[in-house]
C-alpha cells in the first residue's frame, strides 16, 4: 500500500473521532457530520467554523465537496502541495509561574480536565509549543527568584548554589504532565534575567550582563537543561535573553547585539562541551529590529550556534520575518510571544490579530511556530511578581478564579484551535495565495499522513464568497465578516488535468536554490519594498537587499573631513553634530530624544563634491541608538533639497548607503520613522570617485558558485535574486561599468527590484485639511498616485520637511514642522518618483502668550512614580506628567489655576512622545472644584492639541480620559491655557 494510501485512510478514521471529541471541547452541542460515499474516494472536506458575533468557536460544520470543475471566481485560493516551504513545529503558549500555580489550585478533576483541553490531540486542541521562563517574570505567583541567587555583594561564578527547586511543586509537574498528553510536545526556555550578581546593577531588575560572567551564564544555561532533563521535561529551544532592548520594572536586561553573539558562543561551547542538542534562537523581542539577529548571523562564530530567531509581536509587522528570512534562507523563525489585553476593544479584535496577524501572517511569513504568552491568568489579570510594578492589562488563554476553579476559554485558545487542533508537528506550510487585509486571508499545511489544511479568515467589512481550487477540483464557501474557517482534507489533488484554477491572482514569487543543507526558498513580495534599500538612478528605481555582513564596495576611498562642518535637527550639549566628524569613534552625535519621522543630520562639504557611499556608524558596540529607517537628500544650496534620492532601513552598526555618482554641497540623512529609540552618529565617512557616474543595478551575470535567478512581474518589475551556497564570501559586479561590487557572506541572498519611473502613476494633490494649526499638529493631504508607501516621497512646508505619520497612495497623515514662524507657507508633494504633486497653502497659527502659571497645581487619578502632574506645569518639555498606567474611560487630569481665569482655549502637548496621548477626552471647567461643565470634548487625539471653546470664566480645568488605550500611558509634557 502506499504512503499516501496508507495517509488517506488514517485520517478519516481519525476524523470521525475527532467530530464527537471536538464538539465536547468547543462547548457546542453540534452533532458530528457523517461521512459520505464521497469522503471515502477523499473529495469530503471538513469544516470548523468560529462565528465571533453568535459565540460560536471552531464549530464543526456540514462538510463541502470538492469537485472536477474550474473556477474563475476572482477570490480563488490555489492550494499547492507541490510547493512546500517550512516545517512546522506547532502553536501553543507559555507555562509562565503564574498559570502553572493557578493549574495547581484547581482539583485534580478540573485540573485534568483542563490539561486535555490545551494539550490533547484527540480531545483538546492539541497545543505542541511550550515556553517556560528560566526564574522570574512580571507573572509570578511570588516575587523576584533565579535559581543561583545569592545575598548582596556575593557571587558564584561556579554556580554551586545552583537549584530549580522553585519550580519542582507546581511547574515542572504542569510541563510533565503537558507531555504525558502530547509527547511531541516541544519546549522553550530563557531568562528575562539572570541571576543578579551577574549584572551591573547586582540585581534581577535592570542593568547589563557583566563581561566576566558570560561564561557563568552559558553554564547557567547547561545547568538548567541538565536539572529539567533529570526531572523528565527536555528543553528543546533556549533563547540567551527575553527582550534584550528593554529594562521593564520587573526582571529584565540590556544585552547588546554584539553581546548576545559572543554568550551565544560561549552558550554553543557549553552545549557541544556536555553533550547537549538543544537549539538556541536569537534576538526573542519585536518584529522592528532586524539587524539585531542578523548582527548574530553576520558573525560566523555565533552563527554556527544559532538555530533562528525568536520575534514578538509588540512593534512592527511579520514582514520582518521574511525579511530575514530572504537575508539568511536557513534559519528558523518562530514568534516566541504574543498577547491579547484590555487594550483590545472586542473579541473581534482580539480574534482577528492572534489568528489573522500572528497565525496566519505569521506562519506566511515563515515561522515555524507560534507562542502565545501566559496559558493562564486570575480574573484581576495575574497573579503579578509581588516584588515588582508589574501591569494587569494582559489576557491568558484562559481565566481561572483561584476561589471556586472556574474555567473561562478566552478568545486566544479558540483562535490558536484553528491551527494547533488540526495541523500537526511536522507539517509543511504550503502554497496558497492570499488576498491582504480586507479580504479572505489564509494559510495552507499538509501534515506528515499527507492530509491537508486551509485556515480562511475574513478580515473585510461584509460576506465573501471564495472558492477554494486544489489541483482539477475546487469547492465555494461564503465567509461573513470577521469569521473564519478551518478546512480539512485528504485530497483531491489529481494530475495530468486542466487545473480547476483558471483566475489566480498573486503578487509573489518564490526562487528556490540549492544549499548544501538542502533547497532553500527567497520570496518576493512587493509588500517587502519599504524595508529595503531604494535609489533612484536615471530612469529607474532600484530596490535592493543588503544582509547584515554584505557590502557593496566603489571606487574611490574615504573624502577628507578638513573642510566639513555639521548641523542637526536637534543636538544637545553633549552631543553635537561636530562629533560625529571629528573622526573619533567615542564620541558621538545624538538627537536627544526619540527619534520622529523628519528628524535630520546634514554634512556641508565646504565646496561642490562627487561621491557615491556615505557610511554612518553609531558607535561601538551599540545596539540601540541607531535610525530605522531613512532618507538621503542632496542640494547645491542647502535650501533646495528636491526629491530624496535614497532610502533605507537603518541598522545596528554600521549603515552603508550606496549612491548613483552625485555632486553636492551638502547631505542630509532624514529619518523617516518614529522610534522609542534615540538616534546617534558616532562617526561619519563619505566616499569619492572620480571615475564616471557609477549607480547600482541588479546583476546579469554571476560566478564563483552563486546562484543567479530572475522573473518579471505582471506589473513590470524585473526581480533578481542571487545566492550564495558556498563555504565563504562571494562577490559580484552590480553596475554597468564595471564600479560596484557586491559581496555576500555564505548562506545568504541579495534581492534586487527594477522598476521604470515612467511605470509610477502621477502623483495628484487635491486637498489638504485642516488648512491652519500649529506646529507639531496633524493634518491630512489626499489625492491619487502618492505611491503605497513614503519611499523616496517627502512632503514639505516650505523647505522643512513634514513628520509622517502615515502615507498610501491616496491620503498622507503628517504633523506640521516644528520651529516654523506663524503665517502662511506653501505645503508640496513630491512622489516616490521624484514628480510634483502640486500643494497648497497652509496657516501656521500663533496663539499669542498663555496665560502665566504662576501659582498653579495639579493633580490625577493615576500618576506614575517617575512623572507626577506638576511637570505638566513646569515649562520644561522634556519632563512630564505620565498616568503610569493604560489609557482608560475615566482617566483624569486637573488644574487649579490658583484664582479665578477668563481662557477660551487650551493645548496639550505630550512632548517627545508619539504614542503617549489621549485619543478622545471630554474638557470640563469649575469655578469651586466641585460643580463642573463641561466645555468641549476631543475625538481625534494629537500629541499636541489645541482644544478651543467658548470663551469660560473659572479656576479649574480638568480634562477626562473618554478612551481605552491599554498600549499607552496618557502623558501631558505641557499644559497650557490662553485668553
Amino acid at each position: 500500500m502506499s504512503s499516501y494510501g496508507l495517509g488517506r485512510r488514517q485520517f478519516l478514521a481519525t476524523a470521525v473521532g475527532v467530530a464527537a471529541a471536538w464538539t465536547q471541547v468547543s462547548g457546542n452541542a453540534v452533532a458530528a457530520p457523517q461521512l459520505t460515499q464521497a469522503a471515502s474516494r477523499g473529495n469530503s472536506v471538513r469544516v470548523w467554523l468560529t462565528d465571533v458575533s453568535a459565540d460560536e468557536w471552531v464549530v464543526s460544520r456540514s462538510d463541502v465537496l470538492f469537485k472536477a470543475r474550474r473556477t474563475a471566481n476572482p477570490l480563488t485560493i490555489k492550494i499547492d502541495d507541490s510547493v512546500r516551504y517550512q516545517k512546522v513545529q506547532g502553536f501553543g503558549a507559555a507555562m509562565t509561574d503564574s498559570s502553572a500555580w493557578l493549574i495547581d489550585k484547581l482539583s485534580t478533576a478540573e485540573r485534568t480536565e483542563l490539561m486535555k483541553k490545551l494539550f490533547d490531540p484527540a480531545k483538546g486542541i492539541g497545543l505542541s509549543l511550550l515556553r517556560s521562563p528560566m526564574g522570574a517574570t512580571d507573572f509570578n505567583a511570588s516575587g523576584n527568584y533565579s535559581y543561583n541567587d545569592m545575598p548582596a555583594g556575593q557571587t558564584d561564578p561556579k554556580l554551586s548554589d545552583f537549584s530549580i527547586q522553585h519550580d519542582v511543586p507546581y511547574i515542572i509537574p504542569a510541563l510533565r504532565e503537558a507531555l504525558s498528553l502530547n509527547p511531541s510536545i516541544k519546549i522553550m526556555a530563557n531568562p528575562w534575567s539572570p541571576p543578579g550578581w551577574m549584572k551591573t546593577s547586582d540585581s534581577m531588575i535592570g542593568g547589563t550582563l557583566k563581561s566576566e560572567y558570560t561564561s557563568a551564564l552559558a553554564n547557567y544555561f547547561v545547568k538548567f537543561i541538565q536539572a529539567y532533563g533529570e526531572a523528565g521535561v527536555p528543553i528543546s529551544y533556549i533563547s540567551p535573553q527575553n527582550e534584550p532592548m528593554g529594562t521593564p520594572t520587573w526582571p529584565g536586561m540590556f544585552l547588546s547585539a554584539y553581546q548576545e553573539s559572543e554568550l551565544i558562543q560561549e552558550i554553543g561551547k557549553a552545549f557541544e562541551a556536555n553533550g547537549i542538542s538543544t537549539k538556541i534562537l536569537a534576538w526573542d523581542h519585536n518584529w522592528d529590529v532586524p539587524s539585531y539577529p542578523e548582527t548574530i548571523f553576520s558573525d560566523p562564530a555565533a552563527s554556527k550556534y544559532t538555530a533562528g530567531t525568536g520575534w514578538h509581536i509588540y512593534s512592527g509587522d511579520p514582514n520582518y520575518q521574511t525579511l530575514v528570512h530572504n537575508d539568511y534562507p536557513s534559519k528558523e523563525t518562530y514568534i516566541t510571544e504574543a498577547t491579547g489585553g484590555v487594550w483590545q476593544d472586542s473579541n473581534q479584535t482580539a480574534f482577528s490579530e492572534a489568528l489573522g496577524t500572528w497565525i496566519i501572517k505569521g506562519t506566511r511569513n515563515w515561522a515555524n511556530g507560534v507562542m502565545l504568552w501566559n496559558i493562564a491568568l486570575d480574573p484581576d489579570r495575574g497573579p503579578l511578581n509581588s516584588d515588582t510594578a508589574g501591569i494587569p492589562m494582559l489576557r491568558g488563554l484562559l481565566t481561572i478564579d483561584p476561589a471556586d476553579g472556574r474555567v473561562s476559554y478566552n478568545v486566544d485558545y479558540h483562535a490558536l484551535a484553528h491551527a494547533s487542533r488540526f495541523v500537526k508537528p511536522g507539517a509543511h506550510r504550503i502554497y496558497s495565495n492570499t488576498f491582504g487585509e480586507g479580504s479572505i486571508e489564509n494559510v495552507a499545511f499538509q501534515n506528515p499522513d499527507g492530509s491537508k489544511v486551509l485556515i480562511a479568515y475574513n478580515s473585510g467589512s461584509a460576506a465573501k464568497t471564495f472558492s477554494v481550487a486544489d489541483g482539477t477540483h475546487s469547492f465555494d464557501y461564503t465567509l461573513n465578516a470577521g469569521d473564519a474557517v478551518t478546512f480539512t482534507y485528504s485530497g483531491p489533488t489529481r494530475s495530468g488535468r486542466t487545473p480547476a484554477a483558471t483566475k489566480v491572482s498573486d503578487p509573489t514569487h518564490d526562487f528556490t536554490f540549492k544549499s548544501p543543507s538542502g533547497p532553500v526558498t527567497v520570496t518576493y513580495d512587493p509588500a517587502l519594498l519599504p524595508y529595503q534599500n531604494a535609489i533612484r538612478t536615471g530612469n529607474k528605481l532600484v530596490t535592493y537587499s543588503l544582509p547584515v555582513g554584505a557590502s557593496i564596495q566603489t571606487t574611490g576611498g574615504a573624502l577628507s573631513r578638513g573642510k566639513w562642518t555639521a548641523t542637526a535637527s536637534a543636538q544637545p550639549d553633549w552631543g553635537v553634530a561636530a562629533n560625529a566628524i571629528d573622526g573619533d569613534i567615542s564620541t558621538r552625535w545624538s538627537l536627544g530624544h526619540g527619534t520622529t519621522s523628519g528628524d535630520w543630520f546634514q554634512i556641508d562639504l565646504g565646496s561642490p563634491t562627487s561621491f557615491n557611499k556615505i557610511v554612518f556608524d553609531t558607535g561601538v558596540n551599540n545596539s540601540f541608538d541607531y535610525v530605522t529607517r531613512y532618507q538621503i537628500y542632496v542640494s547645491n544650496d542647502g535650501v533646495d533639497w528636491g526629491s530624496a534620492i535614497a532610502s533605507g532601513s537603518g541598522g545596528i552598526g554600521k549603515v552603508a548607503v550606496t549612491l548613483p555618482t552625485r555632486t553636492a554641497q551638502y547631505i542630509r540623512i532624514v529619518s523617516t520613522a518614529a522610534s522609542g529609540f534615540w538616534w546617534a552618529i558616532g562617526d561619519i565617512d563619505v566616499y569619492g570617485s572620480s571615475r564616471g557616474a557609477g549607480s547600482i543595478t541588479a546583476p546579469t551575470a554571476v560566478s564563483n558558485g552563486l546562484q543567479l535567478k530572475t522573473w518579471t512581474s505582471k506589473e513590470g518589475e524585473q526581480v533578481a535574486v542571487v545566492f550564495n551556497g558556498t563555504a565563504g564570501s562571494r562577490s559580484f559586479k552590480v553596475s554597468a561599468d564595471g564600479s560596484y561590487t557586491y559581496t555576500l557572506p555564505s548562506g545568504t541572498s541579495a534581492m534586487f527590484t527594477t522598476k521604470k519611473l515612467s511605470s509610477f502613476p502621477t502623483p495628484v494633490f487635491s486637498s489638504l485639511t485642516p488648512d491652519q494649526g500649529m506646529p507639531r499638529s496633524k493634518f491630512t493631504i489626499r489625492g491619487s498616485g502618492f505611491g503605497d508607501a513614503q519611499g523616496l516621497g517627502t512632503v514639505y512646508f516650505g523647505s522643512s520637511y513634514a513628520e509622517i505619520d502615515s502615507w498610501s497612495d491616496t491620503s498622507i497623515s503628517a504633523y506640521v514642522p516644528r520651529g516654523l514662524p506663524s503665517g502662511k507657507v506653501a505645503v508640496s508633494v513630491k512622489g516616490a518618483g521624484g514628480v510634483h504633486a502640486g500643494g497648497s497653502s497652509f496657516d501656521v497659527m500663533d496663539l499669542g502668550p498663555a496665560l502665566s502659571r504662576t501659582g498653579w497645581t495639579a493633580k490625577a487619578s493615576d500618576a506614575s512614580q517617575w512623572d507626577a502632574p506638576g511637570n505638566m506645569l513646569d515649562g520644561n518639555s522634556d519632563t512630564r506628567y505620565s498616568s503610569g498606567t493604560g489609557q482608560y474611560d475615566g482617566l483624569w487630569i486637573q488644574v487649579d489655576m490658583g484664582q479665578t481665569q477668563t481662557f477660551s482655549r487650551i493645548v496639550l502637548d505630550v512632548g517627545g512622545s508619539v504614542s503617549d496621548y489621549a485619543r478622545s477626552a471630554d474638557i470640563h471647567v469649575s469655578a469651586d472644584g466641585t460643580d463642573w461643565t463641561k466645555v468641549s470634548s476631543v475625538t481625534d487625539g494629537q500629541r499636541v492639541h489645541l482644544v478651543s471653546f467658548p470663551t469660560q470664566t473659572a479656576r479649574y480645568i480638568k480634562v477626562v480620559n473618554t478612551g481605552n488605550v491599554a498600549r499607552s500611558w496618557w502623558s501631558v509634557a505641557e499644559f497650557n491655557v490662553y485668553d
